[in-house]
C-alpha cells in the first residue's frame, strides 16, 4: 500500500512539473513585427546638404583624323601591288600602290627605253667632247634632251603609281590587288592621328546652348579616360539631320582613337549648386521620384523634383529642405508614418 501511495505521489508531482513547463512555453518570444512596432523599423540615413554638382551630359559621335587626304585612281587598270596597309605611317608622295603595265600605260616602257638610250648617247657624247670632237653647245643640247626624257618618264611613272597625298597614317584602303578601280575613284585615305576630332551627332537645338569653345570632354577607351576640348561650336544645324555637329579635339599620341570609331563623350556643361542627397535616397516609381525622410522618429515619403546627378549625389530641386534626414537603406519595408529605428 505504501508503495502504491508513493507511486501516486510521484505521478502527481510529474503532472504538476509538466503543467509548469507548459505555462512557461505559453510566454513566447515577440515577433519581428511586434519588435518593429515598439522600437521602429531599422533604417540607415544620411543628411541632405547644399553642394556643387557637375552637370555632365553624354553625346555620341564619330572620330576622324586631322587633315584628312585622299589618293585617287588616275588609271583604270588592274592593281599590281599595294605597298601599305591600314595604320601604315607614310610621307607625302610615298608609293602606296602601282598598276599593271597594260595598253593604257605602255608608254611607260617606251619612255624607260628612251631614257636609257638618251643616257647612253649622253655618255658617249661626253667622251667625244673631252677629245674635242663636238662642241660644248652640242653636249648641252643632248643633256637637255636627257632631262626632258626623264621628266616625261617621271610624269608617266607617277600616273602609273598611286602616291601618298600627304604625311599621315593610312586610314582606309578601298581596293585589293588585282581589282580595277575607275578613273577618279578614291583608293586610299590618310590623316594625321596624333590629334583626332570627335564630331558629335546628337546635339539638338535644346542642347547647343550648353556648348562653348574650351569646354572639357572625356571618352572612356580600354579602361582609360581620354580628355579633349570643344574646338568648334557651329552656328547652324546640319540641314539634313537637324543636329549641330559640335567638334571636340583629342590628343591621340597612342592612336587609341581611330577614324570611324563611334564613341560617347561625357561633357561637363556646368556646375550646379543646390540641395543634394545620396543617389540611394532617390526612389523612382511610376514616372515619379520620391525621397523618404525621418521626421519626429517617423518615416515620410516625399515627392521630389530631381536635377543633375553625378556618380554619388542627386540634386533635389524641390520636395525636401537642406539638412533633412533622408533614408538611404530600408525604405522598401516602409509605409508613411511608420516608426523607424536609425541604425549605423
Amino acid at each position: 500500500m505504501k508503495k502504491f501511495t508513493k507511486i501516486i505521489t510521484l505521478a502527481a508531482l510529474a503532472f504538476l512539473f509538466v503543467g509548469c513547463v507548459q505555462k512557461e512555453e505559453v510566454k513566447r518570444a515577440p515577433t519581428m513585427e511586434e519588435i518593429q512596432k515598439e522600437k521602429g523599423k531599422p533604417v540607415r540615413v544620411a543628411t541632405a546638404s547644399t553642394m556643387d554638382l557637375n552637370d555632365v551630359r553624354t553625346f555620341n559621335g564619330a572620330i576622324s583624323g586631322v587633315q584628312p587626304a585622299t589618293a585617287i585612281a588616275k588609271l583604270s587598270d588592274p592593281i599590281k601591288k599595294i605597298h601599305v596597309k591600314i595604320g601604315s605611317k607614310v610621307k607625302k608622295d610615298q608609293l602606296l600602290a602601282e598598276f599593271e603595265y597594260t595598253g593604257d600605260n605602255i608608254q611607260l616602257k617606251q619612255l624607260e627605253e628612251t631614257v636609257k638610250l638618251q643616257e647612253d648617247v649622253t655618255r658617249r657624247l661626253k667622251e667625244v667632247y673631252e677629245k674635242g670632237g663636238v662642241s660644248q653647245q652640242d653636249l648641252e643640247a643632248q643633256e637637255m634632251q636627257l632631262r626632258i626624257s626623264k621628266m616625261q618618264l617621271e610624269a608617266v611613272r607617277r600616273a602609273n603609281q598611286v602616291l601618298a597625298p600627304a604625311d599621315g597614317i593610312v586610314t582606309e584602303i578601298l581596293y585589293d590587288e588585282g581589282e580595277v578601280p575607275s578613273v577618279g575613284s578614291k583608293m586610299f585615305s590618310t590623316a594625321k592621328l596624333d590629334k583626332v576630332i570627335l564630331t558629335l551627332s546628337s546635339v539638338t537645338t535644346k542642347d547647343i546652348g550648353l556648348f562653348k569653345n574650351g569646354l572639357k570632354a572625356t571618352v572612356e577607351m580600354n579602361g582609360k579616360t581620354l580628355t579633349g576640348k570643344v574646338t568648334r561650336v557651329p552656328m547652324a544645324a546640319n540641314p539634313v539631320t537637324r543636329f549641330f555637329p559640335v567638334e571636340i579635339t583629342f590628343n591621340n599620341s597612342n592612336h587609341q582613337l581611330l577614324p570611324g570609331m563611334f564613341v560617347a563623350a561625357s561633357i561637363n556643361t556646368a556646375v550646379v549648386k543646390g540641395v543634394s542627397v545620396p543617389n540611394d535616397a532617390v526612389i523612382y516609381s511610376n514616372g515619379l521620384n520620391y525621397v523618404w525622410t525621418v521626421e519626429d522618429g517617423k518615416a515620410k515619403r516625399n515627392l521630389v523634383q530631381v536635377g543633375v546627378a553625378d556618380e554619388n549625389f542627386t540634386q533635389i530641386k524641390s520636395g525636401i529642405e537642406d539638412n533633412a534626414v533622408v533614408i538611404i537603406d530600408g525604405m522598401s519595408r516602409l509605409d508613411d508614418s511608420d516608426k523607424v529605428l536609425i541604425v549605423e
